[in-house]
């Protein structure tokens, strides 16, 4: 790849997705400048090449300062919630995602930044039993239970296209599906796979799941998605790709893996009064891997072993 001595912003470097990319992009030999809002930490050895800086970007002009001089942008800058976070806080969602975000964009162009890669999601999808594909993205309204991320989502699509219309800056966008791996929030309002290696960690028997567990995704590890990341940003020009692996699985599925890497098998007890938004959240990756020859190189389990070590080691 073209990183190599490149001066490149990561912004939400503190999260899951921001922090592998930090450690990715020295590994490549970029000059990288990561920003952590200014309450959260970043849990990373010093570097030579790594610039750390605490920043609020619902500051527009915090925005154009962090953006000089970059030859790329990566901004993972997001409020996301699991299910019951995303349902419990639509609005927050909305409003503490849509001004840090398009301030960045709009910062990227007017620092004439050459490349911007941009996490979008899959929930900005309508509804679907099948894998969608790239250009339904737009079709219809996502689900309901999605409303906060999937239209903020959305607009910052928007956004990005308008810029890739008027201006030489190239805004380059993933959509993933139920992103896991170290570093994510291991809380009551985070991710089904954070909260099911709670669950297991703690020893849980009955093992409570949510739902009736046949609901369906696509757990892709997180430094796959970097990789995908990294190669659209690179090789593409503004174009908008699905990143998965291509493996759905069910809850139940997944509570069973997690479950046995910890070495117990547990009572199931399906609690179907506690949300779960979609039945089945799927999308095609034939486009990447046509265009790129791009897929995922994690299995599920072996996503989950680095996962749960990771948390075994920085849970205590």
């Amino acid at each position: 790849m073209s990183y190599n001595n490149k001066n490149v912003l990561v912004t939400g470097a503190a999260g899951i997705s921001g922090h592998s990319m930090v450690k990715r992009l020295l590994d490549e030999g970029s000059h990288v400048r990561a920003t952590v809002y200014t309450k959260r930490k970043l849990n990373l050895p010093e570097h030579k090449n790594l610039e750390i800086i605490k920043s609020d970007l619902n500051s527009h002009e915090q925005c154009l300062d962090i953006t000089k001089d970059m030859d790329f942008v990566f901004n993972f800058v997001a409020f996301i919630r699991g299910a019951k976070g995303q349902i419990e806080n639509q609005v927050d969602l909305v409003r503490n995602n849509v001004v840090p975000t398009i301030n960045m964009l709009d910062a990227c162009v007017k620092s004439k930044v050459d490349k911007v890669g941009f996490i979008g999601s899959s929930t900005i999808y309508p509804d679907a039993d099948y894998a969608v594909k790239e250009d339904e993205a737009f079709v219809g309204n996502p689900p309901p239970g999605y409303f906060g991320v999937a239209w903020m989502k959305r607009y910052a699509e928007i956004v990005c296209n308008h810029f890739n219309n008027i201006t030489n800056t190239k805004f380059s966008i993933i959509r993933t599906t139920a992103m896991y791996g170290p570093h994510d929030n291991f809380n009551d309002r985070g991710h089904v796979i954070p909260q099911l290696i709670m669950k297991a960690d703690s020893g849980m028997n009955p093992f409570e799941i949510w739902g009736d567990g046949s609901q369906i995704r696509d757990f892709t590890y997180v430094d796959d998605v970097i990789d995908a990341l990294l190669l659209v940003t690179e090789k593409s020009n503004g174009e908008a790709y699905n990143v998965a692996t291509g493996t759905p699985t069910t809850v139940t599925e997944l509570v069973e893996m997690i479950t046995d890497i910890y070495g117990y098998k547990p009572e199931f007890k399906y609690d179907l009064s506690k949300p779960t938004i979609l039945s089945k959240r799927i999308v095609d990756v034939s486009k990447i891997y046509r265009d790129l020859n791009w897929k995922a190189k994690h299995k599920l389990r072996d996503g989950l072993e680095k996962t749960i070590q990771w948390y075994k080691e920085n849970s205590k």
